[in-house]
């Protein structure tokens, strides 16, 4: 059983790969949405009410394109976007993309000496940011040289000395087309990586990246015709999902920012068909329409067999898991056609467009069952780090581009991942993956999130610490260390259980929704203060 559906998901792999003709660049993309679903609802930013139909969207990228390129946004301009989840995000990035420029998605929330960073390490010559941002970029110690006021473009309300967007968007011509070719390699997006371990590196995506990531995931969910994009747009989520939506005709519906509670009344309200699945829901009681919502398949992060058939028991849906990254777009996948403990407990199978391999230390295929660093190769993988010679020469091995994750791939051609290589706790003689840890935590009621970290030790080099971030009204008192280490007992190894407990009001994250792990190791010189000492049995 399981090799017939093998050998239909590989079949399905070829045809894709080989016989579908997907859209060459965003232009195309565009024109074909519009022939196809004209009057079909495109976009719904629900929180702020606004929303473009597909002419509509059409319309209003060409528009605004027009009058980008009439004040000097020409084919390579970097432009950096700086705006919250509202409607003149997409159409911006549509915008740019029919011109051929490059846009720098910016996190709102970022201070200026993150900007001082970000937007010099880009080379942003125009800047498109919300309206009480502009003071905050002109503000900037470090402003790139390119980027003078009369090209920092307001949104939402005008600022004295700046253009604004809305004036652009209406004075433009909405039948304009750029006079230069726009090829699907060309730049599209220097997307930046959070940051988890150092400064984030801008990751050179091409047309053509987002095009296969976008079409691809539409052309096997054609049924799919209502997204939910509950993540930041400045993130890849709702960016893909936008591609998506384009080439099924599927209505993308984003609110202003994401909400465990609120997800069902939003898939509810809106019919949502296809969202990503908010794990802590499952703490919430079970609710009268859980097994009757419109939901068809749910994407998740660090599934398992166990938590997957518990979102799919209760919510009557496909539930599947994936594994992808800012630099490669989609890696492996877990099929909708297999369902047995080994699929579900792994990140899938490789995905259309895509070659893997698991290596050794000097870049040597590993058997199945044998450890080893992913590498991965094929079309629309970045062109590289932006302005980051050393990374680009530590990161890509010819066409191969290392991922930094240990994986351990099967006999029946499974990836999983175990964990990072710059995430593993090294204790005494044993390998310790943080991610193993955390994932066995997740499972205990009462945990809204956790982090785990080494803590160096003089006898055994390093000791495992987990940061343990309640569930709202959990307190320790409810969840103290002795039910934590007992659970972690049940599921964990002995050297793989944590040391050190420490629990935290909140967690440092990343614009994607990561916890940012090297503010937690720099917060203070002994990471022992504060915690829970298993094996001295007290708080130090």
């Amino acid at each position: 059983m399981l090799e017939q559906a093998k050998a239909e998901y590989f079949e399905l792999k070829r045809q894709v790969e080989e016989s579908v003709e997907f859209p060459t660049n965003f232009s195309e993309l565009l024109n074909r949405s519009r022939e196809r679903f004209p009057n079909q609802p495109a976009l719904n930013f629900f929180d702020r009410n606004e929303q473009l139909s597909f002419e509509e969207l059409h319309e209003s990228v060409h528009r605004l394109a027009d009058s980008l390129n009439a004040i000097g946004v020409e084919k390579n301009t970097h432009v950096a976007v700086m705006l919250s989840n509202r409607i003149e995000f997409p159409v911006t990035w549509l915008a740019l993309a029919v011109l051929g420029a490059v846009m720098i998605p910016v996190n709102p929330k970022y201070t200026s000496s993150e900007l001082d960073y970000l937007l010099n390490d880009s080379d942003t010559e125009f800047a498109i940011v919300e309206d009480d941002l502009v003071a905050l970029v002109r503000g900037m110690e470090k402003r790139p040289q390119a980027l003078i006021d009369e090209r920092i473009i307001s949104v939402g309300g005008a600022v004295d000395g700046h253009s604004q967007w809305q004036d652009l968007c209406i004075q433009g011509d909405p039948t304009f087309m750029p006079s230069v070719t726009v090829a699907s390699d060309d730049l599209l997006n220097i997307q930046y990586t959070s940051g988890t371990t150092g400064f984030p590196k801008g990751c050179m995506q091409t047309q053509r990246y987002w095009i296969l990531l976008g079409c691809v995931a539409g052309y096997g969910e054609p049924d799919i015709k209502s997204i939910l994009a509950d993540t930041p747009f400045f993130y890849m989520d709702p960016q893909w999902m936008l591609v998506m939506g384009l080439y099924n005709g599927a209505t993308v519906h984003l609110p202003e920012k994401s909400s465990v509670r609120r997800f069902m009344g939003w898939v509810e309200d809106h019919k949502i068909e296809l969202a990503y699945f908010p794990l802590p829901l499952l703490m919430e009681p079970v609710g009268e329409h859980d097994a009757t919502c419109a939901l068809k398949k749910v994407l998740g992060y660090g599934l398992n067999a166990e938590l997957t058939r518990l979102v799919e028991d209760r919510f009557s849906v496909i539930a599947r898991d994936a594994y992808g990254m800012t630099e490669i777009g989609p890696g492996v996948t877990v099929p909708a056609n297999m369902s047995t403990d080994a699929a579900l407990n792994s990140c899938g199978m490789v995905m259309p467009f895509r070659e893997v391999k698991v290596v050794d230390e000097n870049g040597k295929t590993v058997p199945p069952g044998v450890k080893g660093e992913l590498w991965v190769k094929g079309d629309g993988v970045i062109k590289g780090y932006y302005n980051k010679p050393e990374a680009n020469e530590s990161s890509f091995v010819g066409d191969w581009f290392r991922t930094g994750d240990v994986f351990v791939a099967d006999e029946d051609g499974f990836y999983t991942i175990v964990g990072r290589i710059k995430d593993m706790i090294r204790r005494s003689s044993e390998n310790v993956a943080a991610l193993e840890v955390e994932t066995a935590l997740y499972f205990l009621p009462g945990i809204g999130d956790v982090a785990v970290v080494p803590v160096p030790d003089d006898r055994r080099g390093e000791e495992v610490k987990a940061y343990l971030l309640l569930a709202e009204g959990v307190t320790k008192d409810d969840l103290p260390p002795a039910v934590v280490i007992e659970h972690c007992q049940s599921r964990l190894a002995p050297f793989k259980v944590p040391r050190y407990l420490e629990y935290v009001d909140d967690l440092p994250y990343t614009p994607s929704e990561k916890v940012a792990k090297h503010q937690l190791i720099s917060a203070k010189a002994d990471l022992r203060v504060g915690s829970w000492d298993q094996q001295e049995q007290r708080w130090l």
